[in-house]
């Protein structure tokens, strides 16, 4: 199997993400995140992090201390959301390597 670079792409921009993300919760200690610092760190979109909170997939809501309705996100919900996608994700590969 012959490796290209359109292969290679895919997976550097995952590890780039991974890279921004450790670095990122380097910076941010706190267990809340606001809306784009938890953007940043999940790798996710922000509107797609408020529907993920409004199906209850993550521990996220509009802060009541704000004032503006700004959204916090709780890092282990968001952790652990990850998790579950990466264990789908490598189930996923081990069924399509089996059926090889």
């Amino acid at each position: 199997m012959k490796i290209t670079h359109n292969d290679i792409e895919p997976l550097a921009s995952m590890i780039a993400n991974q890279v921004a993300a450790v670095i990122l919760a380097q910076e941010t200690t706190g267990r809340w995140l606001k809306l784009k610092e938890a953007a940043l760190y999940s790798s996710i979109g922000r509107k797609r992090l408020v529907q993920l909170a409004e199906n209850g997939k993550v521990t996220g809501f509009q802060d009541p201390d704000s004032g503006r309705g700004d959204w916090i996100f709780d890092r282990q919900s968001l952790d652990e959301y990850r998790l579950i996608q990466s264990s789908a994700l490598h189930k996923k590969a081990l069924d399509l390597l089996n059926r090889v």
